[in-house]
């Protein structure tokens, strides 16, 4: 890369835009080119220029107070500017070179050129080939490229002694330039940046964490105790459907088999009576066909007339039996469906309190094993008792009164008074029967078949009244478990009235354990719903956002925590590359320091000496120390300790050693004017020979040599040329004489300054 053109424009004197332009490298050297003019002229204002494009932010290094004063302030003839604008147009030989698809892919293009333009109002540009650009955009292309504004590629009017008498630290960026590390810095510096951010990005994120983890979990209990309730509630529904459908089954079917043998006995009871009607009419036409005596026919007539009534009273108890019974089922079905009573409860307490205290006595003065075996027995049957009671006292309920078990007292009342009714009956019957038995005796021969059909006639009465009676029973059994029936869906429709069509046609369970141990289950299951309690469905969505914004966070941490390992290691590697290469330098520039230090003073020796400190002192050291540092500087030093990076001990500054021939020199602070600026040159001239910069400008730094020194001086550019671009501002003869191109600059009395140029090669054609 080399330097190809410098365009001015409205910077300090040169208010009219001017363009330096300077000859290509050949294949021997590179162009020396000598900027000459009087005093004041403003030819030192093309190194500020070029200083002020590259980046340069310190208005004192440019000779001013304020960034507007690089603008062209007017004079008597001429009006000040709005702007200045500088460019340097620079050929890439390949010096600077981005990969395919990096973010520096404009740096392949033949010709960079770099813009910089200031406004009055303060307001300034950065250009790269005409796109806008950021400042650390050209800090990073010049690092490639190895020169830059703060190091030797500019070297001001006056700076040249600076090099020494500045401290070892600030005379480690010379060091640096040398070295070449100035890109490994930035990108260093850029990475421990980031390290910076990513901790702070961890630490969000884990305070985060902290805030959403106790929600998170209070949300698992809530989902848990929610995936109990749904699986209880589950087991709930299920065992209710297999309970009632199974009772329901149960109850249904014995309903069915009863009214089936209800049907039967009522079929028959038909046949008797149809059999017991032909023979009361087949008695009667006996009675007809026979002369029979009034007695006969009286008793007869009276037995008739009192079964025709007892018939009527049975039929009568049978209807009070069933009232009755279904009276004392449904009561009995109330008790049993309904809570102990607590005085209920009193009252097995405490005959099971005394049972207890009775078998305890009595196992207490047991003597033999058999009745210690009667004990236990007894002791089982209180079990038992307790068993019992537990169940009942699922559901603790009021007071019952003890009449409300008892049957209706007004259908019993008649019942009482229809049974007094029946038995009078019965005992006329027989008092009938038995005096139709001795009168029909005494007419027994005459009258056999009217008494044979009279045998019969009772016979098949009795078996009528024997399929009454069982009738009754069955009807009355139907009766106590159709209100069982409608006991059980009331229940059901208080229980599980969405599942009422699905229970009654559901088939009965197989695996049913007994209702009991079903109905203590289900009290169980409906005990545990309560202590569960009610919880909010929509728990369950803020549990999913809430898991799924922890597992994100969580991931995101493992990311930056990979980061952050990753930009350590980063910072490692750097250091390491600034540490080797910056041994390598050093080794280098100590052999090129003491050769141009012999050749200009014609012997001595001349040494740079590195200071090395403990990488945590530096840290301190830089932080509290503001003399010679910049903003930068400190807060880089500040966010390295904040960051804890460790490292083996670090090369903070550069120590010079130089003893010019006969002398001996402690400090170079005591050097002579002279001496110290060709000291001064001869380490500029082995950085420059050590790691060449495209280009260097030097603003009269031969101004302190004398003659000899001067000639000495300008060989030893013309040596170096061979890899470096100079442009010189001098005002030595010497120093012109290996210029290939001469440029002067003039100042016209319109404060404004021109430029004349002269291509010595050409010169030499006219002079021919």
């Amino acid at each position: 890369m080399f330097l190809k053109r410098v365009e001015i424009q409205g910077f300090k004197s040169f208010a009219t835009k001017v363009a330096f332009d300077f000859q290509p490298p050949t294949a021997a050297a590179r162009s020396i080119t000598a900027v000459v003019g009087p005093n004041g002229s403003g030819k030192s204002n093309l190194a500020d220029a070029i200083r002020w494009v590259l980046g340069e932010q310190s208005m004192k290094t440019l000779r001013g107070k304020k960034s507007e004063d690089v603008i062209f302030a007017g004079s008597d003839k001429k009006a000040r500017l709005g702007y200045a604008e500088v460019s340097v147009h620079l050929v890439n030989e390949g010096v600077v070179a981005g990969a395919a698809g990096d973010e520096y892919d404009w740096m392949n293009v033949p010709e960079i050129v770099i813009a910089r333009r200031l406004y009055r109002d303060g307001a300034g540009e950065y250009y790269i080939n005409g796109s806008k650009a950021r400042l650390s955009d050209i800090q990073l292309l010049l690092a490639k490229a190895h020169f830059g504004q703060k190091t030797y590629t500019v070297i001001g009017q006056g700076l040249i002694d600076q090099i020494l008498l500045v401290s070892p630290r600030e005379r480690k960026e010379f060091f640096d330039e040398a070295a070449g590390v100035k890109e490994f810095q930035l990108k260093r510096h850029q990475a421990l940046l980031k390290l910076h951010a990513t901790r702070e990005n961890i630490s969000q994120a884990e305070n985060l964490l902290k805030e959403i983890e106790p929600r998170l979990r209070s949300l698992q209990r809530a989902v848990k105790r929610l995936e109990e309730r749904e699986a209880v509630e589950a087991r709930l529904r299920s065992l209710q459907k297999q309970y009632y459908g199974t009772l329901w089954h149960d109850l249904s079917t014995r309903v069915g088999e009863l009214t089936t043998a209800c049907g039967g006995d009522e079929t028959a009871l038909g046949e008797i009576r149809a059999r017991y009607d032909a023979m009361l009419g087949s008695l009667h036409k006996l009675e007809v066909e026979e002369t029979q005596s009034e007695v006969i026919i009286g008793l007869q007539r009276s037995y008739e007339d009192a079964s025709k009534k007892r018939g009527a009273l049975r039929e009568e108890e049978l209807r009070l039996k069933t009232a009755l019974e279904v009276s004392r089922v449904r009561r009995e079905v109330r008790a049993e469906w309904a809570p102990l009573p607590l005085s209920k409860i009193i009252d097995e307490l405490e005959e099971m309190k005394t049972a207890q205290r009775e078998l305890g006595a009595r196992l207490r003065s047991a003597t033999t094993i058999e009745a210690v075996v009667k004990i236990l027995d007894a002791f089982d049957a209180v079990v038992d008792r307790t068993e019992h009671l537990v169940a009942r006292l699922q559901r603790p309920a009021p007071e019952v009164a003890p009449q409300e078990t008892k049957a209706d007292p007004k259908i019993q009342a008649q019942l009482d008074e229809l049974q007094e009714s029946v038995l009078l009956l019965d005992v006329q019957l027989k008092e009938l029967s038995a005096a139709m038995h001795a009168e029909s005796h005494r007419e027994q021969e005459k009258k056999s078949e009217f008494f044979a059909v009279q045998r019969r006639l009772q016979d098949e009465q009795r078996a009528m009244h024997e399929i009454e009676s069982r009738l009754s029973g069955r009807k009355i059994e139907r009766a106590k478990f159709e209100t069982r029936l409608e006991s059980l869906r009331e229940e059901m429709q208080m229980e599980v009235p969405h599942m009422v069509a699905e229970v009654l046609a559901a088939r009965p369970a197989e695996n049913l354990a007994s209702a009991d141990q079903a109905q203590r289950e289900l009290f169980s299951l409906k005990h545990q719903l309560e202590l569960i309690g009610g919880i909010d469905p929509e728990v369950m969505k803020e549990y999913d956002e809430t898991n799924t914004r922890y597992t994100f966070l969580s991931e995101q941490l493992g990311d930056l925590s990979g980061a952050l390992a990753n930009t350590e290691t980063t910072i490692k590697e750097f250091d390491e590359i600034l540490k080797t290469r910056r041994e390598e330098a050093l080794t280098t520039l100590n052999v090129l320091f003491q050769e141009f230090f012999a050749t200009l003073f014609k012997g001595g020796s001349a040494k740079l000496i590195p200071v090395y400190v403990d990488p945590r002192d530096e840290l301190t050291a830089r932080a509290g120390d503001d003399d010679g540092e910049t903003e930068e500087d400190v807060a880089e030093a500040a966010e390295e300790r904040a960051e804890g990076v460790s490292r083996e001990p670090v090369l903070v500054g550069i120590d010079i050693q130089a003893q010019p021939p006969g002398k001996r020199i402690k400090d170079i602070s005591v050097l002579s004017g002279g001496e110290r600026a060709m000291t001064s040159v001869a380490l500029l001239c082995a950085i420059m020979a050590s790691n060449p910069s495209p280009f260097v400008v030097l603003d009269e730094v031969d101004a302190a040599l004398d003659e000899a020194n001067s000639i000495r001086y300008a060989d030893i550019l013309e040596r170096l040329a061979e890899k470096t671009q100079f442009i010189v501002i001098t005002h030595n003869r010497a120093t012109m004489g290996k210029g290939d191109i001469l440029y002067g600059v003039t100042m016209g009395d319109d404060g404004v300054s021109q430029l004349l140029s002269v291509k010595f090669a050409e010169a030499e054609r006219w002079a021919k």
